[in-house]
């Protein structure tokens, strides 16, 4: 992380893909990886009539193109969890809880899915059935084993799930009451687990609020918080220090409900000690209205201690973000990223980050969903790959904005490219797209310094006027155009 700013010679490849479902349906990404030749990417989709649903494992190129899908199906319906609920397994591949329900059957079932590198099966184990077993994480313990975190009942309550890495059950726990809604799952260093969700909304004294239990291996709870309503934690990291950082989403007012509208949600993250001693909270985007979320829903730690933090934020009055943050060890925010594949009329098109996950060259790779226009279906897979500053065209960082948009990026035309003279931009608008002010066009070097800045003419349909490149010496260069809120599109440009 820390060399990648210096490599600017070597810029790491970046994009902005959606896949969409050929059955015209939904098709939705929940976990994505790295690996030797592309990413390997975990789904859940519909068939297209709406009786069923499956999960799909999608590998694409390194640059971000759609090479091979893979379709587990069952009779009923399938389902992984929420949010990064799929685990890399450290002897390669991936490992994955898969819930069986639906399909005119009252009883659940729970399996445990062995992928290879490819996202192909190794083997599968069904595990238990019950009235209600929903899964929500998988990850592999230090020694190797998996533990599955959901809700199940009867009793109703979080349940705990841990296998041998050959898929063989080791234990079962039910943490029983008060009920707890398991999102998310983590393991310490010395073994202990963190498990984060929310409680049952019919509990009076737990209702639909953030909870965090700390237990040991067994699944004895040590402690358990809870924060007040309405309120979720989507995601927990065990931290370095012994702590542990949980993530999700509040409103502000306690007596908030469907009926009765007080407030915004507000993303944020909270940070415990190894004792359940609250260290610090950070608010962090928020929804603009009293129905739409903003949320946090996965993240890692970084070797320094940092945190990337992903999520998405919804509005009503304005476009829809998925969110990028780098926080430091105490919760300040070293940058924060937004980007919106489709922008449309405001509060229309949900864009979300439900993953995020280190690349080797310092970057990310993250996947959700980018709703779009219809038809097609508009809930569409979607796969970015950002630089180590989180940026989707190097340099993004030094413009001046914090919100970004992919969709302009493929109508963006650069030309003569390369350019010795004139190189001429041209950007065409949708319908009614809304600028904030001027648009620049802001032009740094190899090395991320800005060498040219220059206001494009706007002509209301789009964006159309030159640079004059001639005095700058022969080169690789990247061009940023960016209005008074949001950078809009950018690309490589080459002058000689």
């Amino acid at each position: 992380m820390l060399l990648a700013p210096v490599l600017w010679g070597q810029q790491p490849i970046t994009f902005d893909s959606v896949r969409f479902n050929p059955a015209n349906s939904y098709l939705i990404g929940f976990s994505a990886f790295e690996r030797d030749s592309g990413y390997q990417v975990f789904a859940i989709a519909g068939d297209g009539t709406g009786a069923a649903q499956g999960l799909r494992s999608i590998s694409f190129s390194p640059n971000g193109s759609f090479e091979l899908e893979r379709q587990f199906h069952r009779p009923r319906l399938q389902w992984i969890g929420n949010t990064g609920p799929v685990t890399r397994v450290s002897e390669g591949g991936f490992a994955t809880g898969v819930g069986v329900f639906g399909g005119g059957v009252v009883i659940d079932s729970l399996y445990l899915y062995r992928f290879d590198e490819f996202g192909d099966t190794l083997w599968t184990r069904f595990l238990y059935a019950d009235t209600t077993t929903a899964i929500r994480k998988c990850i592999q313990a230090s020694n190797g084993d998996f533990i599955l975190v959901g809700l199940n009942e009867w009793p109703k309550g979080a349940f705990i799930f841990r296998t041998t890495s050959l898929g063989d059950s080791i234990r079962y726990v039910n943490l029983g009451s008060p009920a707890l809604f398991a999102e998310s799952i983590a393991e310490s260093d010395n073994g202990d687990l963190f498990i984060a969700g929310h409680g049952e909304n019919a509990d009076p004294n737990f209702n639909d609020n953030c909870q965090i239990v700390k237990c040991t291996p067994e699944g004895e709870v040590i402690w358990r918080r809870t924060r007040s309503r309405i309120s979720a934690y989507h995601h927990v990291i065990a931290t370095q220090d012994g702590g542990v950082l949980a993530m999700g989403f509040y409103r502000p007012y306690p007596n908030w409900t469907p009926q009765n509208y007080n407030g915004p949600s507000i993303s944020f993250a909270v940070k415990y000690d190894a004792d359940g001693n609250e260290l610090w909270q950070r608010d962090l985007a928020a929804s603009d209205n009293n129905v739409d979320l903003g949320e946090l829903t996965d993240g890692y730690e970084n070797e320094d201690g940092s945190m990337i933090v992903c999520g998405t934020a919804m509005y009503y009055y304005a476009w829809n973000k998925g969110l990028l943050y780098k926080l430091s060890a105490n919760g300040e925010v070293i940058w924060d990223r937004n980007y919106s594949h489709y922008d449309s009329v405001p509060g229309s098109n949900a864009q979300i980050f439900n993953a995020v996950q280190p690349t080797r060259d310092g970057g990310y790779i993250l996947t959700g969903e980018a709703n779009g226009p219809s038809p097609p279906n508009p809930q569409r897979l979607w796969l970015m790959k950002l630089d180590s500053m989180g940026c989707l065209v190097p340099g993004c960082n030094t413009v001046g904005v914090q919100e970004f948009e992919s969709q302009l990026q493929s109508a963006l035309r650069l030309s003569p490219n390369p350019a010795s003279d004139q190189l001429h931009v041209e950007l065409p608008l949708p319908d009614g797209y809304r600028l904030v002010g001027a648009v620049q066009a802001v032009l740094l070097d190899a090395q991320g310094k800005e060498v040219l800045r220059n206001t494009i003419g706007n002509t209301g349909i789009g964006l159309n006027g030159n640079l004059d490149v001639s005095g700058l010496p022969s080169g690789m260069y990247f061009l940023h155009l960016r209005d008074g809120e949001k950078w809009l599109a950018g690309g490589k440009v080459v002058v000689e």
